[in-house]
């Protein structure tokens, strides 16, 4: 439940809980959360409150939001494992739309981006790659 008096933001809070509940397999992968009006009322805070818990889980890479379609759960795909050269530098950010149009990359998820030797090596999906240093 949310502490009034813990200090912590309700938000992070709820965000908590919820990850917790998904973690859990209380929302189980390719399910509904409840509404934003459902969770307000059940954890007794505002939608803007709901709306910023559940950005949080978007940009996690946990949830999936469609406008008038509801907050659904993603399932957690097997990552691909890639290795790259040692001395590179790995940068993390959100992808450009063409990004995210040609490696079909959901809403909230950034991209992992590989540069050897000053040239761009590589850019992969946060939520579907792990990279390893050779």
């Amino acid at each position: 439940m949310i502490d009034l008096h813990s200090g912590v933001p309700r938000h992070l809070q709820l965000a908590a809980e919820l990850r917790a509940r998904i973690a859990a397999g209380e929302y189980a992968p390719g399910s509904l959360l409840p509404s934003e009006t459902r969770l307000a009322q059940e954890y007794e805070v505002g939608r803007g409150t709901v709306r910023r818990a559940v950005g949080l889980l978007r940009a996690e890479g946990l949830v999936d939001v469609a406008s008038g379609r509801g907050t659904r759960v993603r399932g957690q795909a097997e990552r691909e494992v890639v290795s790259v050269p040692r001395g590179s530098m790995i940068d993390s950010r959100m992808p450009t739309p063409d990004e995210r149009a040609e490696l079909d990359i959901p809403d909230g998820v950034p991209v992992q981006v590989v540069t050897t030797g000053g040239r761009v090596r590589g850019v992969y999906p946060s939520d579907r790659v792990r990279l390893r240093v050779r």
